[in-house]
């Protein structure tokens, strides 16, 4: 140790510490060890281990090295930074120039690190625009990360989200907890348990559910007709609307639960905190591994305490009293009845039990509400389609909505056309799931992508992709409908809803949520752009995680239907 004792003076007088061989050994060591590793999975255990190490190291050298605190310290010092020195440098260089992705183009930065798709997100909330101009300027297949390409061919779209993929949920679904026994259906990697724990939320989303869930949607618009009739004339924000009726209807048919957000014109302080979360969810997104440092922190979370309470409440509460439960009235009381009956598709913990419940809440309001404001949105700007739209439902019910009918409502397919067009332009999941290739790589046409490579789909922009779409950034609903032919609609990609086994399961719940929404209020009112509205803010996208869309402000004319 005679070597360590005087580190700096060493140094200075030109000779090579080994300290600076070992450091440097060390972190080329450690890369080469960890680089086939999805280290994202395990980064909050590696950055406490680092720490350890360095206090470690100090106490090597003052009780077996004979040096003094300060020279000990010192050592460690020069240790850690040439091993971080080395580590980085064998990082760069790897991913510059010897990855399995360096024949794919794109940003040299975005070799590098994600970190640059985060800077690029959190400069504007529109990483869109920024992924559509790579795509323009690269081709369909972009190195967007180190080890991720963003494809925008057509011919990808089965091989990543079909049925029969081989493709896997990617490191991206790590971002709060590895273990998959801790997490929500959503995160669960594993395709597996994936299956089993998806029975469970099917039975909850069944034909025979729906019908108990439509009536209490069916209130809740008439409740909306209500407050849009008390505000005739006035000018209303239809993005807090949609949101609050959305948030309502998720009350009731997951929780059995009146939340109040219309009765009070207001969302509660608990659902308010959800958008502050998708502000820094949105740029850590991009960052997997830094999401899962900060959720272990005690106290991260507390920006949405109030939420997080909220749902572990409510799932709570249905606990209690789901091995009595014969026939469950709501979506959470069939996940808690699946542990009352030690179900093999079952939450296995209560931590995924709780996840379950913000999953639920999340996907199924904030999504629906995005789909209702850009509906709104297109069919105030486009009055030929709201008066097209508003004579068939004069049609179905001439004698006004007193008589309105769930069973004449669900045949209406122009409704559904509105909402598939409107999906097809403004999802509110702008970007794919990450998934990650099988370990043999994914042939795709011509083109080979190792294994063990993240891919994803930018569900926006192919949807948008002439290629695939005629006029495609015009709003027409009759692409699904009449000029379904002669549009070519069938067989282009439209992902909306996922695909495969990860299909959303509340696909059919949105659709009646607006359904029973959209035509009772254009049967109620015609709707059109306050003074001073233009749309052109709201139609300016912006994406924090999920679509977040803009105030827009339109007026509720009556049209007297009774």
């Amino acid at each position: 140790m005679a070597s360590f004792q005087n580190p700096v003076s060493s140094i200075a007088q030109g000779e090579v510490s080994p300290l600076v061989v070992t450091g440097s050994l060390l972190g080329i060591l450690v890369h080469v060890s960890l680089v086939k590793i999805e280290l994202e999975q395990f980064m909050y255990s590696f950055i406490a281990s680092y720490a350890i190490s360095f206090v470690f190291f100090v106490y090597l050298f003052t009780n077996s090295g004979g040096l003094s605190i300060l020279n000990a310290l010192t050592s460690s010092l020069i240790l850690f930074t040439c091993f971080n020195a080395s580590i980085f440098t064998s990082i760069v260089v790897y991913r510059a120039f010897l990855h399995r992705c360096r024949t794919f183009p794109g940003p040299f930065p975005a070799r590098l690190s994600k970190f640059y798709a985060a800077y690029l997100f959190g400069r504007d909330f529109r990483y869109y625009q920024d992924l559509a101009r790579m795509h323009e300027q690269y081709g369909d297949y972009v190195r967007t990360g180190p080890r991720e390409i963003s494809i925008m061919d057509k011919a990808a779209v089965p091989l990543l989200y079909g049925p029969e993929s081989e493709c896997t949920k990617s490191t991206w679904y790590t971002q709060q907890k590895a273990d998959s026994a801790q997490t929500s259906i959503n995160q669960t990697r594993d395709k597996n348990v994936y299956r089993r724990r998806r029975r469970v939320w099917d039975r909850g989303l069944s034909v025979k559910a729906l019908g108990l869930y439509q009536p209490r949607i069916k209130a809740l618009a008439d409740l909306l007709v209500e407050k849009m009739h008390e505000r005739v004339g006035t000018p209303i924000d239809a993005t807090t609307w949609g949101k609050l009726f959305s948030f309502d209807v998720m009350g009731q048919v997951g929780f059995s639960a009146d939340f109040g957000n219309m009765v009070n014109g207001e969302k509660n302080h608990a659902l308010a905190a959800i958008g502050e979360h998708f502000d820094v969810l949105g740029i850590l997104q991009e960052v997997p591994w830094l999401m899962n440092i900060l959720s272990n922190i005690p106290g991260a979370q507390n920006a949405i305490k109030a939420f997080i309470e909220m749902t572990g409440g409510a799932m709570n509460e249905k606990l209690k009293d789901a091995e009595s439960l014969k026939d469950p009235k709501d979506i959470a009381s069939w996940i808690a009845k699946s542990i009352a009956d030690k179900d093999v598709g079952a939450p296995p913990t209560m931590q995924a039990f709780a996840d379950d419940g913000r999953t639920l809440f999340i996907a199924g309001s904030d999504t629906t509400a995005t789909v209702f404001s850009n509906a709104i949105y297109y069919l105030a700007k486009d009055r030929a389609r709201q008066r097209k739209l508003q004579a068939i439902l004069d049609a179905t019910f001439p004698e006004g909505y007193s008589t309105w009918d769930w069973e004449k409502v669900k045949e209406i397919t122009y409704i559904d056309d509105i909402v598939n067009e409107t999906l097809r332009m403004k999802p509110p999941v702008l970007h794919g799931g990450p998934r990650e290739t099988p370990a043999h790589g994914l042939k795709i046409g011509e083109v080979y992508i190792p294994g063990y490579v993240n891919v994803v789909i930018p569900y926006m922009l192919i949807q948008l992709d002439p290629r695939y779409y005629s006029q495609p950034l015009e709003w027409i609903p009759e692409r699904y409908g009449e000029k379904r032919e002669e549009m070519g609609t069938d067989g282009q990609p439209f992902l909306s809803f996922g695909l495969g086994m990860h299909t959303c399961p509340g696909r059919n719940l949105g659709f009646m949520n607006l359904r029973t929404s959209l035509s009772a209020l254009f049967l109620n009112f015609d709707v059109e752009f306050a003074e001073g509205e233009t749309g052109e803010k709201f139609d300016d996208v912006v994406d924090k995680f999920l679509m977040d869309p803009n105030p827009l402000m339109v007026k509720f004319v009556s049209r007297n239907k009774k």
